[in-house]
């Protein structure tokens, strides 16, 4: 069964490095969202865009607020029972 919450990142606030047990379906109710993801790659995404979050330990990422106004998203989680909705992880390598 989908897991449904809301998600508030205040001005300079971070997830920290993690990955989904199972597909993330993400909405951007407010504010500018910077995730930097496990190849590298920055994408931006600001109040109205929609993104997937990928399952499994190779799709590592960290999401940034960078912004003057929180970052508030919705975040759908098709993930197997008894899993969490996020685990957290070290930083890679190449990001220090």
């Amino acid at each position: 069964m989908p897991v449904v919450q809301t998600i508030t990142l205040a001005p300079g606030a971070s997830t920290g490095w993690h990955y989904h047990p199972g597909r993330v379906d993400v909405v951007v109710l407010s504010g500018t969202l910077t995730r930097t993801l496990h190849d590298g790659r920055v994408e931006v995404s600001e109040a109205g865009d929609r993104l997937v979050e990928l399952p499994g330990p190779v799709h590592v990422h960290v999401g940034r607020n960078h912004g003057g106004q929180p970052v508030v998203l919705v975040a759908t989680y098709d993930i197997p029972d008894g899993c969490p909705t996020a685990v957290a992880v070290a930083a890679p390598e190449w990001s220090h």
